[in-house]
């Protein structure tokens, strides 16, 4: 990461944590000028998933960062890299293997050796580019058109190219969870990642605990929809332990720092 991405990793995940940052304390811990903090997140006041309010900067009610995927990708690497780790070890020789394009499956770089022996269908370029290199992995990439923000194809032929695919297991995540619905932002992204859940005899989920409580503008699924959900993170709230305890979601979780 450049300087600006480091700053703008640190502010998110501020906003993550807390809801909201003030201007000038977080100008003073990353010792620039709140002017620079101004321009650092300019983009996402434009975008409208953060309000700027007397000093502050706020999630709002559509908080995703589905549009600052660079960012996202810096940011529980801990907590992402476990659960692929963990994830992974479910994957059988042979198998046809789903990666959406979200930046926990991305850590899948890091773990090939349980995709050797596979075919993996994906809609994301750094997957496709980086498990392209090791020759015990086939790669089927979905095509279509390239969407910089999510560094993934979406569009019409991303999802015809899908639903004629089918998968034996899948590995997904999302932007937020909140109760046991989980939520996508984007309108292209939601509509193949349902067609990757349509398609798959055995579903899982994986997210980092940075993203549980917050929602976005569509309910993607459930997560009773899943074979099995895996957290990570520092913790879990009593209060989403009761619900998804409650609804009896087969689930595990995994403590790690952020």
């Amino acid at each position: 990461m450049d300087i600006k991405e480091q700053r703008l990793s640190f502010i998110v995940n501020e906003i993550i944590t807390n809801g909201q940052v003030d201007i000038k304390s977080i100008a003073k811990k990353l010792n620039v000028s709140q002017m620079t903090i101004y321009r650092d997140v300019d983009d996402f006041i434009s975008s409208g998933v953060v309000r700027k309010e007397k000093g502050v900067l706020k999630s709002s009610d559509s908080f995703s960062l589905e549009y600052f995927h660079d960012v996202r990708a810096n940011l529980s690497l801990n907590a992402k890299n476990k659960l692929v780790e963990e994830a992974g070890k479910l994957i059988k020789p042979n198998s046809i293997v789903a990666l959406d394009d979200s930046t926990t499956c991305i850590q899948f770089l890091n773990f090939q050796n349980y995709l050797e022996g596979t075919t993996v269908i994906t809609n994301s370029f750094k997957l496709v580019m980086g498990l392209s290199r090791n020759p015990n992995i086939k790669v089927i990439s979905v095509g279509g058109r390239f969407q910089k923000t999510t560094g993934s194809f979406v569009g019409l032929i991303t999802e015809n190219t899908i639903s004629q695919v089918p998968s034996n297991i899948l590995f997904m995540s999302s932007t937020s969870l909140d109760g046991t619905k989980l939520y996508t932002h984007d309108e292209d992204v939601f509509r193949f990642k349902s067609l990757f859940m349509q398609n798959a005899d055995q579903k899982y989920y994986l997210v980092d605990s940075s993203k549980i409580g917050k929602k976005s503008l569509n309910i993607q699924a459930d997560l009773n929809e899943f074979d099995k959900c895996f957290f990570a993170g520092p913790k879990l709230e009593s209060q989403f332990l009761s619900k998804i305890q409650k609804k009896k979601i087969n689930y595990e979780f995994f403590k790690v720092k952020n």
